[in-house]
């Protein structure tokens, strides 16, 4: 008997822009975000979320240079795929508002 594959939904998440902070007058350093922390803070966060959400729905967040949301696998209705990527798209902001910064940013 064959199971039926998982549904997959791939998050392509652009990590945040450097921070400029000002160290004195006219001195400045930019800190980059460590991003595989912030991508694992971000699977793990969206995992939680998604066991209650879409049960059946396998979640994989990666880095990358253009954000999206793509199904893999399957395709969903136009109605639920457009209410998947926003409930996506809404968790993913709640998870961030969670971090600590300077828990997320090189010295």
């Amino acid at each position: 008997m064959k199971t039926a594959m998982s549904k997959r939904v791939l998050i392509r998440f652009v990590p945040p822009a450097p921070v400029k902070i000002t160290v004195s007058k006219g001195v400045s350093r930019t800190r980059d975000w460590n991003t595989d922390k912030l991508v694992d803070f971000l699977q793990e966060g969206l995992e939680i979320w998604a066991a209650d959400a879409y049960p059946e729905v396998e979640l994989n967040v990666v880095d990358s240079r253009q954000a999206e949301i793509r199904f893999e696998g399957w395709k969903p209705d136009k109605e639920l795929a457009a209410e998947m990527r926003e409930a996506i798209g809404e968790q993913m902001g709640l998870v961030l508002e969670g971090i600590e910064p300077d828990d997320y940013l090189s010295e």
